[in-house]
């Protein structure tokens, strides 16, 4: 508190003996905020007995005309200002008569500048006073008051009897008006509640002049800095002539009168906006952009194409983390949140720990609220969270679960839980594979006492194929069990599932396939393409879903668990049936395999080379068939789909690759590989034997072209290491045959006399032995038979020996009607036992092995055929026959020369 503020209100500054004080600068107190500043009275210091205040002489008015009045050219009624109004002044009535005028401008009482109170004892003429009016009973005391326009002091007229200033109570506290009050809402009276009711103001009324002028924009607010303060310390030159004061525009104070006449009313702040909803709708929105673009990405794979669809997921996910880090979520969206949350984290990145934590939030959630919907919903994504990091773990807990379920009978969260742990299992691999049949069969039992017909048969199916992998002894007989158990309840109309049916027939005509019953598998193929013709154009298996729906009876009299936010796992279903939502193939991946298996049953049963290959392309055309629109799915999710298409692809050009190489058709055996090496690399998937098969294909390239070294460096691999205990290796049945496979071919190298190792070739004979002896593969038997019957060893195999063999391969070749094992075994045979032999069972064993030959092919073995022929026809003495055999199996084997140079 300065000096000034202990002066009373309206005692005049000045006096010879007063000390000097701080300048004020009228920044302090800046015109038009939007909020009343509330000071306390000023207290009152007492008066000196019998000295006076000596009261401040007045200014020259013609000396110095800009000072003397505010307002341009000395109009009043065209600039009303804002004056400070004390509480306690009474209202003074002016002399004139004039209607009462509100007071507008807000005028304080200034200090004296420093640089002028050296002439405050001089004499100067009255100064003009400002045309301010208060009743008479009520005038104030004169008092200097600051300009704050221009920075000048005006100062009241003495011509007015002083008058003793009214105490006021030092409690009352000093009021100003709030201005912006009355521009927000012009038409409401200005609330007096603050000021006393002795000292309020009658009401204000304008002139016909005020009314009329303009309104005035309020000038922008500025910061006071001391640069825009005005200069007190200066003063103009005296001039004679009383110039008009000219303020900018852009300067000029806004009548109140005008603001309230004119302007209309400023709109009260809105109200506050909820951004919950908002974020939750950004972030849906960024989720569902990001899905629909998934399949393109995951072909393409660009940088451009994966940093976009990163930020639109990682804009999603920070949405919903800004709203579930708020406290204004309701339980049930808080638990619909966290699941939400957990789900695209779990399908989108590898922050696993996040969304366990989250999920554990939602879990303790629905546990407060009884939220049972949502909480199973949410066990069962935690489980497959947890399972990724810890398979034991996940295995005790879901056992707990469906412990609970079973108490409670929420059948349809023990169906769900059931199927992945069985999915658990399989995933696990062949170790786990009891498990996974142990609970296949248990949701059989639950389903066929409920009446759950479409949920037994996906069941039975699944047992299938599980048996399938295991390939025990009697795989076969427990495969075609299960087969027999669907097709028993296939008339029941709640198992009439596109989706059901042709996994049926897949399944069985894999196993058909398997068992080399190419007869039987080739009806079973003419039923599988019938049906899918028929189902091409179903609207009940949409090309672009691969989702199937198994209805589950409901219970009566048991809490509901299934609801929209469920829709994932289980889903609502009308009348008295729910739906438990799998994953299966879609329509374009059937097609796919049925075009795959329709060449290999093709491969066997073809009269004409090249027919299989042509089934194989056709297949290929389907899955790169690009106008197939795949349902919007997270983007994991179409990598795994664009996966398993790529893995199809290259199994279908290897089986191309080697049908090719049977017909000793090099360069097509090339084109396989280069597109087999062309397609994208990725992590191979569980179980996957791509990478072993495209080896196995470039070792057959390789001995076939007669480069022996290559193809014995291939086949020297460690992928292709036996296994001394005779298991599977890697827990594969297919790489252990290509083992066997690869060791065979090392077997027929070392007969060349340049690569002849009969150390080794004997020790590969005594490793093999006891695996293709017994071995449940008719074909790997056979293969074994022909290489032992066909191969020199030191000591040779005596006649009876390789009579077994050559019995064997041809029984088998027979069996398995393989035309080229069959022409193997016939000229094997030939060469064998009627090597020199004169007779007519000589020269049928020679045209048999002959015909076989040329139906199966293969160039090589053509000409080794064309040659034992004319063998036999110049032993016999039929010279010209030999002499067009023999040129027959020239001929022959250079084309066949021809295409193992390739450019």
């Amino acid at each position: 508190m300065t000096y000034r503020d202990t002066m009373p209100p309206g005692q005049a500054y000045g006096g010879e003996h007063q000390p000097q004080h701080p300048q004020f600068h009228p920044q302090q107190h800046a015109y038009g905020q939007h909020q009343a500043q509330q000071h306390q009275q000023r207290p009152q210091l007492p008066q000196p007995q019998g000295q006076p205040h000596p009261r401040l002489p007045s200014v020259s008015q013609t000396a110095y005309p800009p000072y003397a009045n505010g307002y341009q050219n000395g109009n009043q009624q065209q600039y009303q200002h804002n004056q400070y109004v004390h509480p306690a002044y009474p209202q003074q009535q002016h002399p004139q008569s004039q209607p009462q005028l509100q007071p507008q401008q807000l005028l304080l009482p200034h200090p004296q500048p420093p640089a002028q109170q050296h002439r405050q004892h001089q004499p100067q003429p009255p100064v003009q006073p400002t045309a301010q009016y208060y009743p008479a009973s009520s005038a104030p005391q004169p008092q200097p008051y600051v300009n704050y326009s221009n920075g000048t002091y005006t100062q009241p007229s003495p011509s007015q009897p002083p008058q003793p200033p009214i105490p006021t109570p030092s409690a009352a506290p000093v009021q100003f008006v709030n201005l912006s009050y009355l521009q927000q809402s012009p038409a409401t009276p200005r609330p007096t509640s603050h000021v006393p009711p002795a000292s309020q103001p009658p009401a204000r009324t304008m002139s016909p002049q005020i009314s009329q002028l303009p309104p005035i924009a309020r000038p922008p607010q500025r910061t006071p800095f001391a640069e825009d303060s005005p200069k007190l310390n200066e003063r103009p030159p005296p001039s004679r002539a009383a110039p008009s004061l000219k303020i900018p525009k852009d300067q000029r104070r806004p009548s109140v009168g005008a603001g309230v006449a004119k302007s209309p009313a400023t709109p009260s702040s809105s109200a506050h906006t909820e951004t919950l909803p908002l974020l939750i709708s950004v972030a849906e929105d960024c989720f569902a952009k990001a899905n629909t673009a998934s399949q393109r990405v995951a072909k393409s794979m660009s940088e451009a194409e994966v940093a976009d669809h990163h930020k639109l997921v990682a804009t999603g996910l920070g949405c919903l983390d800004v709203a579930l880090k708020s406290n204004k979520l309701w339980p049930r969206l808080e638990a619909r949140l966290c699941l939400r949350y957990a789900s695209v984290l779990i399908d989108e990145t590898t922050n696993i720990m996040e969304a366990e934590t989250t999920l554990t939030r939602g879990i303790a959630v629905c546990d407060k609220n009884r939220f049972l919907d949502l909480k199973y919903c949410s066990q069962f994504l935690l489980m497959k969270t947890l399972f990724q990091r810890n398979p034991k773990a996940a295995f005790k807990l879901i056992e707990g679960h469906i412990s609970d379920c079973g108490t409670y009978k929420h059948v349809h969260w023990i169906y769900a839980f059931r199927f992945l742990k069985a999915s658990f299992h399989l995933q696990a691999g062949s170790p786990a594979e009891h498990g996974a049949i142990d609970n296949l069969r248990k949701i059989a039992g639950v389903a066929n006492q409920r009446k759950d017909f479409s949920i037994f048969a996906m069941a039975m199916l699944l047992e299938g194929f599980a048996h399938m992998t295991t390939m025990k002894d009697d795989w076969a007989n427990r495969v075609q069990l299960c087969v027999a158990q669907v097709s028993k309840i296939q008339l029941e109309s709640s198992i009439q599932i596109p989706q059901i049916d042709i996994l049926l027939r897949l399944l069985d005509l894999a196993c058909s396939l398997h068992q080399k019953s190419h007869q039987v598998a080739a009806q079973k193929l003419t039923v599988l393409q019938r049906q899918l013709e028929e189902l091409k154009n179903s609207p009940d298996w949409p090309l672009q879903n691969g989702e199937v729906f198994l209805s589950i009876n409901r219970m009566s009299n048991t809490a509901p668990t299934v609801s929209n936010d469920t829709r994932a796992v289980v889903r609502q279903g009308e009348g008295n049936a729910d739906y438990l939502v799998l994953s299966t193939l879609g329509k374009q991946e059937a097609w796919a395999i049925a075009w795959v298996f329709n060449g290999i049953v093709a491969h066997y049963r073809a009269t004409t080379p090249g027919r299989s290959a042509t089934l194989w392309n056709e297949g290929l055309r389907v899955l790169d068939d690009t106008k197939v629109s795949t349902a919007p799915q997270p983007l994991p999710e179409a990598l795994r789909q664009h996966d398993w298409a790529r893995e199809l692809t290259c199994y279908t050009h290897i089986l191309i690759g080697l049908q090719a190489a049977t017909v000793t058709d090099w360069a097509r055996v090339k084109q396989s590989l280069d597109a087999i090496h062309e397609q994208p690399h990725t992590s191979p998937s569980p179980g996957s034997s791509v990478d072993i098969l495209t080896l196995y294909l470039e070792g057959c390239q390789q001995q076939g072209m007669a480069n022996m070294d290559e193809a014995l460096a291939i086949w020297k691999n460690p992928r292709f290491e036996l296994d001394l205990t005779g298991a599977y290796k890697n827990g594969s049945r297919l790489e252990t045959e290509l083992c066997i496979l690869a060791a065979l071919n090392r077997v027929y190298i070392m007969q060349e006399p340049n690569h002849r190792d009969s150390a080794e070739t004997a020790e590969l004979i005594d490793l093999l032995r006891p695996i293709c002896e017994d071995n449940p593969d008719l074909e790997i038997r056979t293969a074994w038979n022909l290489v032992l019957a066909s191969s020199t060893f030191e000591p040779e195999l005596s006649l009876n020996q390789a009579k077994r063999h050559i019995q064997g391969g041809l029984s088998g070749a027979q069996q398995l009607n393989n035309t080229q094992y069959l022409s193997m075994a016939l000229n094997i045979m030939r060469c064998k036992l009627f090597e020199n032999v004169v007779g007519e069972q000589a020269l049928k064993s020679a045209k048999a092995g002959a015909t076989q030959a040329r139906k199966s092919g293969n160039l090589l073995w053509m000409s080794v055929a064309e040659g034992m022929l004319g063998q036999s026809f110049e032993i016999e003495g039929r010279m010209g026959e030999a002499g067009r055999a023999r040129g027959e199996g020239v001929r022959l084997a250079n084309e066949a020369y021809e295409k193992t140079q390739l450019r």
